[in-house]
């Protein structure tokens, strides 16, 4: 099976978001698999009573802004 997703980039219509948001699925992919691998980590291994919720803040967004440029998804 072959799948194609083409874009009319000439088109009024065109969305560049929504070639972005395609072009970029693997990394988005692999961003919410290191994110849920963070988040067992802090489940299973942290032995602290809490976790600051600027840690937990600051961690995601380092993991997803390694990954994706978030502002080129949605316009």
């Amino acid at each position: 099976m072959k799948v194609i997703f083409e874009f009319d980039t000439c088109s009024e219509n065109f969305d560049n978001s929504e070639l972005e948001r395609v072009k970029n699925a693997d990394k988005m992919a692999h961003t919410l698999f290191e994110i849920t691998n963070q988040l067992r980590s802090w489940y299973k291994y942290d032995d602290r009573e809490s976790i600051p919720t600027d840690e937990i803040y600051d961690k995601i967004w380092d993991i997803i802004n390694s990954e994706i440029n978030i502002d080129n998804l949605y316009s």
